[in-house]
């Protein structure tokens, strides 16, 4: 026994798990916490300037961030312009899983309990993983957390035109098809003048906010952002009544596929949503080869494949792009970047439909703060950055290094998976509120993961040495089938 216990201590894993808590710890222990707020900087005085001809916040981009946010500016009084390059319904390609924190902000915007009562949204009540050596846990949530869950599935041409709708009624000026060409500022009447494409109408704004998607042209053209997005998500739908999938959703890490994954969310009269993330770190896993993962997990991966059946109808692929972890930098004079523009995307899960939503509320308070105070200067909108860092940007760097850990070592994964069959449902749903950013990833140092985390991964580390093989899900997912059979 001393001589396993040996080998265990010995092994890669064991080492980089001890350094990276270690770490961990130091990094939090020691950042600074110095906070500075709008009112420290000086007032400042523009020419006057007729109050028709311009807003006090113009948004570019009317997704989830951008309609969010004016929402709330609208319902604050706040003089605000929603531009949309397209015409309402119109689509954008991810996994339609809306997490409980954009829920809250949906229910707070009276939306939630419309959008299920019409049947635009599921609630996912049952759902879980598949882990890389294939063990597995489905458990349910809607009893275990009450009126708000932890996730549901709603397709992009609903949520966004009710969310977007939402703010006009609050009192956001929408413009629908209205194509912004570029901006530009004029630093001594504090105006940006926004200029459209095919259009010889232009608008006025004191406040600029760029929430025109990953790949952001507006904010490449004002020199904040500098790089391309880092990957890519598939989406395709199949068609209901055509599969043999019985949760409401499931993550399925295929030990190829890592650090990304492939998931399986239901929408309303049993579509699905199939879906896969390439998310950076495996060298084997590129952007330009999302087809080729697309089309192997579909028919290769044994589990993904048993979920969908032998006569399962499904369209054709369909990509986007993930701009991951955050932007270096959200801000310049009177302008900031809000939503997948500003990469408020989670390395770890590609998931940023909640982080846009909290990142537009967060920033239409921070502006009226701005609009309040009279100051939009460069030094005054760096706060915006420093704020949603704190609030979530900061967790993305220890999502990319979990990253690094799953794909370096998968067993982290079954031992995850292992301690949620050990410890059920409730275990699942704390593990889901860190896995989607609605805590800090740190969370996972508390004693109830680090214990039979840290345990599970010894058994399963004295298997392998051992020679004993992981069982796969088919001896280890009792509480799913019993969810499975409840479904039925």
């Amino acid at each position: 026994m001393a001589s396993v216990f040996g080998r265990l201590f010995s092994c890669p894993t064991c080492i980089a798990m001890i350094a990276a808590l270690l770490l961990i710890v130091f990094i939090y222990l020691f950042r600074g916490n110095r906070k500075k707020k709008v009112n420290e900087f000086p007032k400042k005085k523009f020419p006057a300037v007729d109050r028709d001809e311009y807003y006090d916040v113009a948004i570019v981009g009317a997704g989830p961030a951008g309609s969010t946010c004016g929402y709330f500016l609208g319902k604050a009084g706040i003089k605000t312009l929603l531009l949309e390059k397209k015409k309402f319904p119109r689509d954008k390609y991810c996994g339609d899983a809306v997490c409980k924190t954009a829920i809250e902000i949906l229910d707070e915007m009276g939306l939630y309990e419309d959008l299920v009562a019409t049947n635009k949204a599921r609630v996912a009540d049952n759902g879980g993983m598949v882990s890389p050596s294939g063990m597995s846990y489905i458990g349910r949530s809607k009893e275990l957390l009450g009126r708000i869950p932890a996730a549901v599935a709603i397709k992009r041409t609903l949520l966004d035109e009710a969310i977007a709708k939402r703010a006009k009624e609050a009192g956001a000026d929408l413009r629908e098809e209205f194509a912004v060409e570029n901006a530009s500022l004029d630093h001594t009447t504090g105006l940006w003048t926004i200029k459209l494409e095919n259009k010889e109408q232009e608008f006025k704004c004191r406040v600029l906010i760029c929430a025109d998607g990953a790949t952001s042209k507006l904010a490449t053209t004002l020199g904040i952002v500098s790089t391309p997005p880092s990957s890519q998500c598939s989406r395709a739908y199949v068609e209901g009544g055509t599969h043999k999938f019985k949760a409401d959703g499931v993550v399925f890490w295929n030990r190829k596929l890592l650090p990304g994954y492939a998931a399986l969310f239901k929408h309303p009269n049993d579509e699905l949503n199939y879906c896969v993330y390439l998310i950076p770190g495996n060298p084997d896993v590129v952007p330009d080869d999302l087809p080729k993962w697309h089309e192997y997990i579909m028919k290769d991966d044994p589990f993904v494949s048993k979920a969908l059946g032998k006569d399962f109808k499904i369209e054709r692929m369909r990509a986007a792009s993930l701009r991951l972890g955050g932007i270096p930098r959200s801000f310049d004079d009177h302008v900031i970047v809000v939503g997948d523009a500003a990469g408020m995307i989670d390395p770890m899960t590609g998931e940023g439909i909640h982080h846009a939503m909290e990142g537009g509320k967060m920033a239409a308070e921070f502006v009226r703060e701005c609009l309040q105070h009279g100051n939009y200067d460069r030094e005054v909108m760096e706060i915006w950055h420093q704020r949603w860092m704190e609030k979530f940007g900061n967790d993305y760097k220890w999502s990319m290094w979990i990253c690094q850990l799953s794909y370096r070592f998968p067993i982290l994964l079954d031992a995850a998976t292992a301690a949620v069959l050990r410890k059920g449902d409730k275990f699942l749903a704390r593990w889901a509120d860190i896995m989607t950013g609605r805590v800090p990833k740190l969370n996972l140092l508390r004693p109830e993961f680090v214990i039979v985390i840290t345990y599970e991964l010894i058994v399963l580390s004295v298997k392998k040495l051992l020679g004993i093989k992981i069982s796969p899900s088919g001896d280890s997912s009792t509480k799913g089938t019993e969810a499975e059979k409840k479904e039925e």
